[in-house]
């Protein structure tokens, strides 16, 4: 690729990616593409588009341009092709305690397919824990970062932490520019903006579907949606709206899923601490489930990854 973004963010999903695009959407210097997911490496469909679709979702190629795909800490093909095209490009990570992340996730789903997520209950969520692996899946940091970390050295690859989002917003928002290169000293409006508010998804979702589906069987109907997304803001709303927590009861994630699946992210977990060259938050490792494993894979430093 003749041209890159400056920044390309992989994940992970339900981490905070939205925050951080807004954060670094707001700086004068950066511009992040529009829509803020493109899945240009992870969709087979949107990559063999080529650079040129690639490239016409950033309205300003400015010194420093970006955008963040949750999907693409998923995908493992991704990493490879991101380095194939982008060799230069800073991976931007955001994490989130993985027990709460796999939460928010389920959370997020129940909300779209039952309702009202105050009503939920720990039957509802195990329901779709039982037909989707997912919620632990993308919780697993370790073994989604390794590939990253393979074609990426540690001075390009940047990761961030959930918690510093409503502990400190506004430092965080300075340290994700510094890492993108531009200047700290901006303050944007937004950064103690709330990442988790809830409420009934489902009319939203059946819109969304119905017009995803026009789009895909009527040409024209697809372009005038795409122009949309890449020139205004609509598609952030709507992510907004779909990254949801408030109004969630209290069920916890011994009550959904199984002791299996806690020992999975714990032991991923001790994996993590040993790709990062600094300790993941203290608050992590408070869950019951965390215990030291004597048998853990442990890897090296992050720059011998």
């Amino acid at each position: 690729m003749t041209w890159s973004p400056t920044i390309i963010g992989i994940g992970a999903e339900k981490s905070a990616t939205t925050w951080a695009w807004t954060m670094l959407n707001e700086h004068p210097d950066v511009c992040m593409s529009q829509p803020k997911e493109l899945n240009y490496f992870n969709i087979d469909e949107n990559y063999s588009r080529g650079e040129s679709w690639y490239r016409k979702h950033f309205a300003v190629i400015t010194a420093c341009t970006g955008e963040i795909s949750p999907l693409y800490m998923d995908d493992l093909r991704a990493a490879e092709r991101i380095r194939h095209s982008c060799p230069t490009a800073k991976i931007l990570v955001m994490l989130r305690n993985p027990f709460d992340r796999a939460m928010s996730h389920l959370f997020h789903d129940a909300s779209v397919i039952y309702g009202n997520v105050a009503k939920l209950t720990p039957i509802d969520l195990q329901v779709l824990v039982r037909k989707d692996e997912k919620y632990i899946r993308r919780s697993c940091y370790a073994s989604q970062l390794v590939p990253v970390l393979k074609h990426f050295s540690e001075k390009q690859t940047g990761v961030f932490f959930f918690d510093d989002v409503t502990a400190n917003g506004l430092r965080l928002a300075q340290r994700l520019y510094e890492f993108a290169g531009v200047s700290p000293d901006f303050v944007p409006q937004q950064f103690n903006h709330k990442v988790n508010e809830s409420q009934d998804l489902r009319p939203l979702h059946k819109v969304i579907k119905s017009l995803s589906r026009t789009a895909q069987t009527f040409p024209p109907a697809r372009a005038v949606m795409e122009w949309m997304y890449r020139r205004t803001r609509i598609r952030e709303k709507v992510i907004q709206l779909l990254m949801v927590d408030r109004g969630r009861p209290e069920i916890l994630f011994d009550q959904v899923f199984s002791a299996e699946a806690a020992t999975v992210l714990s032991n991923d977990l001790q994996e993590l601490n040993g790709l990062l060259p600094g300790a993941v938050p203290d608050s992590w490792q408070t869950h019951k489930s965390f215990l030291p494993s004597d048998d853990a894979v442990h890897h090296g430093p992050l720059e011998a990854a």
